[in-house]
């Protein structure tokens, strides 16, 4: 399964650690927010100023 901008983050954290990797590399902290099963990735890319393509791609890549 890919992870897209409408994927729940709760459920792509759950994909494999490749993605909690991810999340750090941005300095993310959503493994430990309560907010994570309500936003989507494409949310928390805008709302944390991140280009959201290249967050998806590096996402995706994560999971291979």
């Amino acid at each position: 399964m890919k992870i897209n901008s409408a994927t729940n983050a709760a459920e792509a954290l759950k994909m494999g650690r490749g993605v909690v990797n991810v999340f750090n590399k941005h300095n993310l902290y959503c493994p430990r927010c309560k907010g994570v099963i309500n936003d989507t990735i494409g949310q928390i890319a805008f709302n944390k100023g991140l280009d959201p393509d290249q967050f998806i791609k590096d996402l995706n890549e994560s999971l291979e």
